[in-house]
């Protein structure tokens, strides 16, 4: 659709269209944007700022061409629609796709413009102490690109913007056929890395050095002598310990596999987008004290961390449309449309918040692109009075009385229930009676597990007593045809490194299955990321398991479970057959009258613990036997 150069026009070869000439100050699109700033580009692909003359606004333009070679349309119809797929995924880290043209040779995808600093003039001065919590929008974007199946295509620097307030977001989406999961994970770490240290630490993308960035690129990042990157804190002291080992273990892919992973552990460091985007909001309202651009873009955090219910950094599809009528970057906190060369009042700048009331109800629509028509100069924070201080007073008041009535109800609810309990004619205090309820639980089921079945006892045994043991004394392996790795739909993250899983059952010891490196240990707490992860073995055919032999480099806890498909939806459609511990680098289950199945599930509870703060289960091999 465009050729990043300042040469002669080609000539037309058959009826295949020539694609236009691209200069700043040019026009495209049948003259309704007129191109403004080179912003870098891969093979295929072109980014520019360029304004909207219709709609008076900036916006990203992402030209999409033919690979070098290739009879046109060629590549760039994949790379269009699976840019296209990307309108799915609301996220902070993701500029809104507003439109996609199509032409014969290849097409232009629109976005909005994001107001701020491309992450080549961000990284020129480094600060480490920021870095994490910059990228997490765009490890929530990633996530949710996974979760649909899809790629964000984070694979260039050029196509990565940060906002005034430092978040770093996909500016110029276009993606390619060769990224997937994985390379996101890895282009997160890339960010990362050059937000701590100023360089970027891979090879850039083919056919980069054929475009222009107005801004220039990040320099090459140090390596060893046997070529290996630098770490992070030797690059740059100032570097946080833990933000290396995020930054590095995301590059490498082994200890971090999913970006679901990235965004917990950037979550632990930073305690999540919501608390970062109202400090924003405060420090904007304190210094600005009116409704300017900057005191605008704090209203415009506070709202989506209210709106989004706990969910922050996501968008709405409502939210989204309603706010495609603002300025350039309107689904973004810290965006303004005076930044983006489209007027620096601060109506237009109120324009572009997300969150007005009735977003879901319907807009204008431009018959050409398909989005909100710009209608209106004002918004909900236009027109919204500044409070009564008077009002605001009795407010307080009002919530602090019922507050302090709804202790004293506690209170006395209080001291009813012990009381109540307290009548009771056995003085022994309560915490004691619990006590000793839970002692005789524990001596029960303890007493039932060791008394032997009543056919056993005895040392004559009968015929089928002699026969089961001699079944136990000849157990031989059943044979696994897949592993795959499993979690529940709806826990955190991803399956991890399912890719590997059948290493467990390639009876080399050398080879390994593991999960992701986590901050917290598994479990069902407030600070557990999940409560487990699991490997899947499919049998041959329904057979009795009676044993499982594991062998794990970490002291990991574990439980065998059966299940009547390969993909059971939760934890609670599998049965649980029996538990076990790695001690040692091994651990044996024996499993009493099992039932046939042919899916076997082996559910890890507990990682082992690899560092500070570093937990991990890696299984060497996984013995069947039945």
């Amino acid at each position: 659709m465009g050729e990043n150069t300042e040469g002669p026009a080609r000539g037309t070869r058959g009826d295949v269209p020539t694609p236009p000439r691209l200069t700043v100050g040019g026009l495209v699109a049948g003259g309704r944007y007129e191109l403004l700033e080179r912003h870098g580009g891969v093979a295929g692909q072109s980014f520019w700022k360029a304004r909207d003359k219709r709609l008076g606004r900036t916006v990203a333009l992402t030209f999409v061409d033919p690979l070098p070679g290739e009879t046109p349309p060629g590549s760039a119809t994949g790379v269009l629609d699976r840019t296209v797929a990307l309108t799915a995924v609301y996220s902070d880290g993701l500029s809104r796709v507003l439109d996609v043209i199509r032409g014969r040779a290849g097409g232009i995808v629109v976005t909005e413009w994001i107001p701020g600093t491309s992450l080549a003039a961000a990284v020129a001065n480094p600060d480490p102490g920021s870095a994490v919590g910059a990228v997490w929008g765009l490890s929530d974007a990633a996530t949710h690109t996974e979760e649909a199946n899809l790629a964000l295509g984070l694979d260039s620097p050029d196509r990565v913007r940060l906002t005034e307030d430092g978040r770093a977001v996909l500016a110029f989406p276009g993606v390619t056929a060769d990224v997937d999961a994985r390379s996101d994970v890895r282009g997160l770490g890339a960010v990362l890395y050059a937000l701590l240290t100023g360089a970027w630490p891979v090879e850039l993308p083919e056919g980069t050095d054929g475009h222009e960035h107005v801004d220039g690129r990040p320099e090459a990042a140090p390596r060893d002598d046997d070529d290996e990157l630098v770490d992070p804190t030797v690059v740059n002291p100032d570097v946080p310990p833990e933000s290396a080992v995020l930054a590095m273990r995301s590059l490498d892919g082994s200890a971090v596999s999913s970006a679901a992973t990235v965004r917990s552990m950037v979550t632990d460091r930073t305690g999540g987008p919501v608390r970062a985007h109202r400090s924003a909001a405060a420090g904007a309202a304190g210094v600005a004290g009116v409704a300017s651009v900057a005191g605008v873009t704090g209203v415009a955090a506070g709202a989506r961390a209210a709106g989004l219910g706990g969910h922050a950094g996501a968008t709405t599809p409502a939210a989204t449309s309603a706010s495609a009528s603002g300025g350039s970057a309107g689904a973004y906190p810290g965006s303004s449309a005076g930044a983006g060369g489209v007027g620096g009042d601060a109506a237009a700048a109120s324009s572009s918040s997300s969150y007005p009331p009735g977003a879901g109800s319907s807009s204008p629509q431009d018959p050409d692109l398909g989005f909100p028509a710009d209608t209106s100069e004002r918004s909900w924070s236009d027109t919204a009075d500044e409070p009564d201080p008077d009002v605001l007073r009795r407010r307080w008041q009002i919530m602090a009385g019922a507050g302090a009535v709804a202790v004293v109800a506690i209170v006395l609810l209080s001291v009813w229930m012990l009381g109540a309990l307290g009548n009771d004619r056995n003085n022994t205090p309560l915490s004691q009676q619990l006590d000793a309820i839970e002692r005789a639980a524990q001596a029960s089921r303890s007493s039932e597990a060791a008394a032997p079945p009543a056919e056993d006892e005895g040392t004559g045994g009968s015929g089928a007593d002699s026969a089961e043991k001699q079944d136990e004394a000849s157990l031989s392996p059943l044979p696994v045809t897949t592993v795959t790795s499993w979690q529940p739909a709806s826990s955190n993250g991803t399956a991890e490194n399912s890719s590997s899983a059948p290493n467990v059952i390639d009876g080399n010891p050398s080879t390994s299955w593991s999960t992701d490196t986590y901050r917290n240990q598994f479990g069902n707490s407030a600070s557990s990321y999940k409560a487990g992860i699991g490997l899947m073995f499919t049998l041959d055919s329904a057979e009795k398991v009676r044993e499982l032999e594991i062998s794990a480099d970490e002291d990991i806890r574990f439980e065998i479970r059966a299940a009547e498909s390969a993909s059971p939806t939760s934890l609670d459609d599998t049965t649980r057959l029996g538990s076990g511990r790695v001690e040692d680098g091994k651990a044996t289950v024996t499993i009493e009258d099992a039932d046939e199945t042919e899916y076997l599930l082996l559910w890890i509870t507990r990682l082992g613990a690899v560092g500070p703060q570093a937990y991990q289960a890696a299984v060497t091999e996984v013995d069947v036997l039945g």
